[in-house]
């Protein structure tokens, strides 16, 4: 079957998809803070930081550092219980994370990020990701996804590790995210 779309069409559908990504950026929010004309180069390095992290989601409530390495704390509103799809959620959020940290001024000397994410509690998920290397993904279709959904290591509570365990049982999660399914598998069978 052939589908052919004229000019006039395709240009009201750029129109389109431009609108909405321009809508979605302004509700983020500007791309860089608002800074004090006194701050020093290294504050004004680390605030633009942690405010392209933090605009992508609200969930992403905390950034910290510790020499070349990062904290980022992941606080989704609603209680993992709650949603069909949280470990996509959490890990599309933190894959925009560790893409606005390697696309900000200075985030490439960030060597380690550790992401601090509730399921069902504070800090009942940890994600560890080296950053060297991560620039070979952004050229891959979902690249800072699929990046996202390998880290080093990974750990659980057992209530958490029970509950991502069992999503991940599920068609959608073994077929949209495997890698951190097979990782969780892992996990699971590990500590049982």
């Amino acid at each position: 079957m052939n589908v052919q779309i004229g000019g006039g069409a395709l240009a009201v559908i750029l129109t389109g998809m431009l609108i909405v990504f321009g809508v979605s950026e302004c509700q983020r929010g500007p791309l860089n803070p608002e800074l004090a004309d006194d701050a020093s180069d290294a504050q004004k390095t680390w605030l633009t930081i942690e405010h392209r992290i933090k605009r992508y989601d609200p969930a992403l409530t905390q950034v910290t550092r510790d020499q070349q390495a990062l904290t980022v704390f992941y606080r989704p509103a609603t209680p993992a219980e709650e949603v069909d799809d949280w470990a996509p959620d959490m890990l599309r959020t933190v894959g925009h994370a560790l893409a606005a940290l390697n696309g900000a001024p200075g985030g490439k000397a960030y060597t380690q990020v550790t992401v601090r994410a509730r399921m069902l509690a504070d800090d009942d998920v940890g994600l560890v990701y080296d950053m060297p290397g991560v620039d070979a993904v952004k050229t891959q279709q979902d690249g800072y996804f699929n990046f996202a959904s390998t880290p080093r290591s990974l750990s659980f509570s057992p209530a958490a590790l029970a509950q991502i365990n069992d999503a991940c049982r599920g068609m959608n999660a073994q077929a949209f995210y495997p890698q951190f399914c097979r990782r969780v598998e892992e996990a699971a069978t590990s500590h049982p």
